[in-house]
C-alpha cells in the first residue's frame, strides 16, 4: 500500500479503481436478483448478464489497439461518465416501471462495450504510473481495493437493496461511476505521441490498424509463460463470475435466504481477500508457477466447503478460503502477465486477453444459469470445484521454466 503514497497518480488511479469496484459490486447484486425477481429463472438471468461480455469479444481486439494511440486519462474520464449515464438509464426505466429482460441485456451490453474501453486504458496506464519495477506491489495495491469494496460492498448493496429498492441502489450505483471519473481525471500521465503521417492513405492506414491488432493476439502464443498465463486468465474470469453467481442462486433458491444475508454471504469474500492481500508480499521470492497453481488449489477446496455445507457460517468460511486464494491468484497472473509484456503492445495485449477472458466470462455466466436450471446449483458447485483444479494440475507440468515473482522480465517477440 506504499506505493499510494509515494506516486499521487497511483493514488489517484487507486481511488477511481475503489469507487469502480464498488459500484461493479453493487449491480453483481443487484441487477441479478432484478431480473431473477421478473423472470424467475437462472438460465434467463444468467444469459441477461451474459449480455455484457458480449461486447467484449466483439470489440476488444481493435479497441485495444485503438486506446493505445489515445489519451488514456481522457478515454477512462469519459468511459465512466458515460457508464453513470447508463446506470441513471437503468433506475429510471425501473422507476417507470418500463423495464423487462431484454432492455436490460441491451443496456448491458452498450454498457459492457464503455467498460471495456476505461478498463482497457486503465489497464495500459499501469506500468508508465507505477513503474515495471513495482508491478507486483502496484497490483497488490489494487487488489487491496478490490478486497476493502468485497468486505463490505456485498452486504451493504443487499442492505441498500432491501431498504431503499432497486432504483435508489442503481442511482448511487451511477453517482459512484461520476465520482470515479473525477478521480482519473487527477491522473497525470505523459503520453507518447503516436502521430501518424497525413501522407499514409486510409487504406494503408486500416491496414496497419488491423495488423497491429492481430500482433496483440499473436504475442499471446509468442512463447509459453505468454499460453500458461492464458490458461490461468481463462480459469480466473471463468471461476470468479460462475461460483459468484452460482453461490447467489444458491442462496436464494436452494436455501431460500434474504437479500441481507446473501450480501453478507458474499461479502465474506471480502475477509479471505484481505488476508490475500496482507500475506501477498510474503511470496514475492517464490515461484510464480507454483505459487499460483497452489492458489487454485486453494480456491478449488474453498467451494468445496460451500458445496458440502448448509450451514451460514461455513458456508461463510468457504467464501473466505476460495475469494483469498482467488484473489492472490490474480494479482500473480496479472503482475506476470503485465511484467513479461513490452511497453509498446500493453493495450494491444490487454485487448487480446479481454476477448479470452471475456470468452470465458460468457461461458461461467451462462453455465451458472443453466446449471442450476436442468440440474441443480450444488451440481453447478461441483462442477466450479474442478474447473479450479484441473488447470492447476496441468499448468504444474510447465514448472521448470518459472522464475520468482521479483525476477519477471519483459520478453519481446520475435
Amino acid at each position: 500500500m506504499r506505493l499510494n503514497i509515494i506516486n499521487r497518480n497511483f493514488s489517484s488511479m487507486w481511488f477511481s479503481n475503489l469507487l469502480a469496484i464498488l459500484n461493479s459490486r453493487f449491480r453483481e447484486l443487484v441487477i441479478p436478483l432484478i431480473v431473477l425477481g421478473l423472470t424467475n429463472s437462472p438460465l434467463v438471468t444468467g444469459v441477461v448478464a451474459l449480455s455484457q461480455q458480449l461486447g467484449t469479444v466483439l470489440f476488444a481486439m481493435p479497441i485495444g489497439t485503438w486506446v493505445e494511440k489515445k489519451n488514456k486519462v481522457r478515454v477512462a474520464r469519459t468511459c465512466h461518465l458515460i457508464y453513470g449515464i447508463g446506470i441513471f438509464l437503468l433506475a429510471y426505466l425501473i422507476t417507470l416501471e418500463q423495464l423487462n429482460a431484454a432492455l436490460i441485456a441491451f443496456i448491458l451490453f452498450l454498457m459492457g462495450i464503455v467498460a471495456l474501453i476505461s478498463g482497457t486504458a486503465f489497464s495500459a496506464m499501469i506500468p508508465r504510473i507505477a513503474g515495471r519495477e513495482k508491478l507486483l506491489e502496484a497490483h497488490t495495491s489494487l487488489e487491496a481495493a478490490d478486497a476493502i469494496v468485497t468486505l463490505i460492498g456485498p452486504a451493504l448493496g443487499g442492505f441498500l437493496l432491501a431498504k431503499t429498492g432497486s432504483s435508489i441502489t442503481l442511482c448511487i450505483c451511477a453517482v459512484l461511476s461520476l465520482l470515479s471519473a473525477l478521480f482519473i481525471s487527477l491522473v497525470r500521465n505523459k503520453e507518447i505521441d503516436f502521430q501518424q503521417s497525413n501522407d499514409v492513405s486510409s487504406k494503408d492506414k486500416t491496414t496497419n490498424f488491423l495488423r497491429q491488432s492481430v500482433d496483440g493476439l499473436k504475442y499471446l502464443i509468442a512463447n509459453t509463460q505468454q499460453l500458461i498465463n492464458i490458461i490461468a486468465l481463462s480459469t480466473l474470469g471463468f471461476s470468479t463470475v460462475f461460483i459468484v453467481l452460482t453461490v447467489l442462486f444458491h442462496a436464494r433458491i436452494s436455501l431460500n435466504l434474504s437479500e441481507e444475508l446473501i450480501g453478507i454471504l458474499l461479502s465474506s469474500a471480502g475477509v479471505g481477500n484481505i488476508m490475500g492481500v496482507l500475506i501477498m508480499k510474503l511470496f514475492k521470492n517464490r515461484s510464480w508457477l507454483l505459487l499460483l497453481c497452489s492458489l487454485l488449489f486453494f480456491s478449488s477446496f474453498g467451494v468445496f466447503v460451500i458445496l458440502a455445507t448448509n450451514n451460514f457460517i461455513i458456508m461463510c468460511l468457504g467464501m473466505v478460503i476460495f475469494d483469498g486464494a482467488l484473489s492472490m491468484a490474480f494479482v500473480v497472473q496479472v503482475s506476470v502477465h503485465q511484467g513479461i509484456t513490452p511497453n509498446n503492445f500493453l493495450a494491444r495485449v490487454k485487448s487480446a486477453t479481454y476477448v479470452i477472458g471475456g470468452l470465458s466470462t460468457m461461458a461461467g455466466t451462462f453455465l451458472a444459469g443453466a446449471i442450476p436450471e436442468f440440474l441443480s446449483s450444488r451440481i453447478a458447485l461441483a462442477f466450479g470445484v474442478f474447473v479450479l483444479a484441473i488447470p492447476a494440475l496441468y499448468m504444474l507440468k510447465f514448472r521448470k521454466i518459472s522464475v520468482k515473482l521479483s525476477q519477471i522480465e519483459t520478453i519481446n517477440m520475435k
